[in-house]
């Protein structure tokens, strides 16, 4: 019985409201190559070096105030590549309405994430999702320049 209500809804759903179904392909950017990284050894190379390799970042960020005050900074890359189908689903009766949405696109951003230390020498560097890389983020100091 509740395989027929399911099928019957099913049915009806098309003639009581809308279905709309997309396709959608987002691009963005390459990724970080694996041998570009393998360039960037910690400790041995500088900020020129790493943006020679890898071209300019999408984000800068500050990083690790040192005692003196000066900071270091965190460079991020990103790139997206995803396709996926998506399908909307909304009814309206009487005053009452409701719509339902699916979308199979990932929803987390893959980056990478270079770490400087206040004289911007490479620390470290990571590949992975933002929100693994960057679980806490600072605002940034306030200009104190003149």
């Amino acid at each position: 019985m509740n395989e027929a209500r399911a099928a019957m809804l099913a049915a009806l759903l098309p003639a009581a409201g809308c279905v709309t179904g997309s396709y959608n392909h987002v691009s963005v950017d390459e990724p970080i190559r694996a041998e570009q990284l393998a360039e960037l050894q910690p400790g041995g190379v500088d900020l020129t070096r790493c943006l020679q390799v890898l071209g300019a970042p999408h984000r800068v960020l500050e990083y690790q105030v040192a005692a003196d005050g000066r900071a270091g900074m965190a460079l991020v890359w990103v790139w997206r590549d995803v396709a996926g189908w998506g399908v909307d689903v909304s009814v309206a009766y009487d005053d009452a309405s409701g719509s339902v949405s699916f979308d199979s696109q990932q929803t987390d951003l893959p980056g990478c994430v270079l770490w400087f230390d206040p004289d911007l020498r490479l620390e470290r560097w990571r590949t992975g999702t933002l929100g693994d890389l960057l679980p806490t983020r600072r605002r940034p100091a306030p200009f104190a320049g003149g």
